[in-house]
């Protein structure tokens, strides 16, 4: 079996190379990260190929006979740059990791939560253009005592959970498969239950057909006036402008996300924070993707 990695990075990692020499006859880790014509031309060359979430396989790279490729492993949780029903079509087998970097993008969500209850990215405005305390908006607040309300309550949101409960705060979420009732730990309910509940709230569901702009102005107009909203999924999740709306009329205080494409003008406002989709890379996360991507492919392709 021939194999090719579009992520260099993974030859440093002995214990993903060696592991892939279970399972394949060679292995070639590319210099630089393939193009859509350079993917398309991998397709047709090797029966393995391992990418990230840069590298997008669409159904137009699938059609015709010449692709070669049997199965795909993705360096992500997600797989929304996969086109997954042209891929199975294919015939090809898809692997993913799903639990690598469920604490990293867990305590990032938090850490984003902490960040604007504490008016952080306002406050360190003020000091470096010289103003004081007295020119925050509002005050800072406690999250003990406050409701966290989670978009999705899968691997992340649970973890999530985990950590808001340990710091004293009310847990209510939505789940696939649960609309009412609960734990000790959550609360389950309707997504207009969560958002009219919840002080803060976090996005984490995977971006689907079903989930895209799945926050927008229709569901925005059940949220506690002056909640924060906070979001580690695809941008896609979240309608930008109803976003932009909601903070400009009250409806929310602050928003957080982790994505790296968003209209300037969001990105500068002081209560809106903004990180580079880093959520879920961590020097722990990344040595666990790798490793959970190899031992999925090798469990696999050993049956």
């Amino acid at each position: 079996m021939r194999a090719v990695v579009a992520v260099e990075s993974l030859k440093e990692n002995p214990y993903f190379v060696e592991r892939a020499k279970e399972i394949t006859d060679e292995v070639t880790y590319l210099p630089a990260r393939p193009d859509q014509d350079e993917l398309r031309d991998l397709l047709g060359q090797y029966d393995l190929l391992v990418v990230g979430v840069r590298e997008r396989i669409t159904g137009d790279m699938l059609r015709g006979e010449s692709v070669r490729t049997r199965i795909v492993g993705t360096l992500s949780v997600g797989t929304d740059h996969l086109d997954l029903a042209a891929l199975a079509e294919a015939g090809i087998h898809v692997e993913r990791c799903p639990t690598a970097n469920v604490r990293s993008v867990a305590e990032h969500a938090l850490a984003l939560l902490l960040a604007l209850s504490k008016n952080l990215k306002w406050g360190d405005r003020l000091v470096a253009d010289g103003k004081r305390r007295t020119d925050l908006p509002s005050l800072p607040f406690e999250l003990s005592g406050r409701t966290l309300g989670l978009i999705g309550y899968g691997n992340i949101g649970r973890t999530l959970g985990t950590l808001a409960t340990a710091l004293g705060m009310r847990v209510v979420a939505t789940s696939r498969t649960r609309q009412d009732g609960g734990t000790r730990e959550v609360q389950f309910g309707t997504l207009e239950f969560v958002m009219s509940e919840s002080h803060l709230l976090s996005v984490n569901v995977p971006l689907t057909d079903e989930t895209r702009t799945l926050v927008d102005s229709t569901t925005l107009a059940y949220v506690r006036p002056g909640a924060l909203l906070v979001n580690t999924s695809r941008a896609e999740v979240v309608d930008e402008q109803a976003v932009r709306a909601a903070l400009d009329n009250g409806c929310l205080a602050g928003y957080g996300g982790d994505y790296d494409h968003v209209s300037p003008d969001l990105a500068e406002r002081p209560n809106v924070l903004l990180t580079p989709h880093v959520a879920g890379i961590t020097v722990e996360s990344n040595e666990r993707l790798d490793n959970e991507l190899i031992d999925r492919l090798v469990a696999h392709l050993k049956g």
